[in-house]
């Protein structure tokens, strides 16, 4: 019987055994599983979005421009050569080598072909300075020759004749450009001062050159990890942006971890689970000192009589049969005949109180019993 209760009790409803997914889906665990999964994605994606901005910001302030012109309007007189300047923003930076050249665009008038060669006076200036803003201070100075390309009589007559439809279309013009380089691998120190903010250029010849526009160029010659972030741009954008992402985790796990640690501390599983299966006890403090009246005593009586037993209220008594009070054997009669002496002066109960018993009860209990043992005692006298 007993067996077929055990085999009841450990079988599962088949209900419960399918539902039992479901029941761990939906646990406590379960449940701050997903929230920490949720909390975890939400913030891996935070942090994702703010390393790409991270490393845009990053390219753009220290991967230079690569290369960028600016136009240079000339001005002419017959005081001075034709000279021209030219404002540069923010494109420059320090610690960067940089090629600078001047591009013109010359028509091949029969002046410009007869002045032969030509200079190029080009000045790199610094920024501003508010005590004095007329006179700038010049970082860099250089100066280059340039001509245009000879062309025989003959050869011109020829190439003009075979390229006359063009000419007379409008797409080609009697001009050249000439692509002069006047600096190489120019590098700026380190600050804002040390780094040019405008250009002079001065075109120098005993010719009165014509121009059609004039322009200045600057290449960064790109070393480095720059020249790795500017030609491998996919994989550099992958590569830096998972380094930054992995940072950001990194310090939000241990900032996390942190403030769990000191903010809000937890306990074990196992000390919780045994702090609520343990029932609560409580605490019986005993007394530093027992009652002299709960403590059993026996106390000394005259010859003859037994002693006085004085044992404690608490300990259970065992219902034995007491004996009546008539029925007292002969040889303890003979013996209380032979061994009473009678004290008419009170010296038991002095001696009985000096003991420190001092109960009612026992007193009380004690006196009838001595009464009965001395009228009996006066009347076997008489009798005798």
């Amino acid at each position: 019987m007993s067996d077929n209760g055990s085999d009841d009790e450990l079988e599962t409803a088949p209900g419960d055994v399918a539902f039992t997914p479901f029941h761990l889906a939906i646990s406590k665990p379960a449940l701050r599983a997903y929230l920490n999964t949720i909390l975890v994605v939400l913030a891996g994606l935070a942090l994702l979005g703010l390393a790409i901005v991270a490393y845009i910001s990053f390219y753009y302030s220290y991967v230079p421009t690569r290369s960028f012109r600016r136009p240079i309007y000339l001005e002419f007189g017959s005081a001075h050569h034709p000279h021209g300047f030219a404002s540069l923003s923010q494109e420059l930076v320090s610690n960067q080598h940089y090629d600078v050249k001047v591009i013109l665009h010359m028509p091949r008038t029969p002046t410009n072909t007869g002045a032969g060669n030509f200079m190029l006076d080009l000045q790199l200036l610094a920024p501003v300075d508010t005590v004095s803003p007329l006179k700038r201070e010049v970082l860099r100075h250089e100066r280059r020759p340039a001509i245009l390309t000879y062309h025989s009589r003959e050869l011109e007559l020829v190439t003009k004749a075979a390229a006359l439809p063009l000419y007379i279309a409008g797409l080609r013009q009697e001009s050249e450009e000439l692509n002069i380089k006047i600096m190489e691998g120019v590098e700026f120190a380190r600050g804002w001062r040390h780094i040019p903010t405008g250009v002079r250029l001065e075109l120098q010849s005993e010719e009165k050159l014509h121009f059609y526009d004039v322009h200045i160029v600057f290449t960064a010659q790109l070393h480095g990890l720059r020249y790795l972030m500017y030609n491998y741009r996919i994989l550099s954008f992958i590569v830096l942006t998972g380094m930054f992402w992995a940072m950001e985790m990194a310090v939000a796990g241990i900032f996390w971890l942190t403030l769990s640690l000191l903010v809000f501390p937890e306990s074990g599983p196992s000390t919780d689970k045994k702090n609520e299966d343990e029932p609560v006890r409580i605490k019986k403090e005993e007394d530093e000192q027992s009652d002299m009246s709960d403590t059993p005593h026996t106390f000394p009586t005259l010859s003859g009589q037994p002693p006085l037993r004085y044992s404690s209220p608490h300990v259970k008594e065992e219902n034995t049969p007491a004996p009546p009070d008539n029925e007292v054997a002969v040889g303890e009669a003979d013996d209380e005949d032979d061994d009473f002496v009678l004290d008419p002066t009170g010296a038991m109960r002095t001696q009985v109180s000096d003991s420190g018993i001092g109960t009612s009860m026992e007193s009380s209990s004690g006196r009838p019993e001595n009464v009965r043992r001395r009228s009996r005692q006066s009347g076997r006298g008489q009798q005798r």
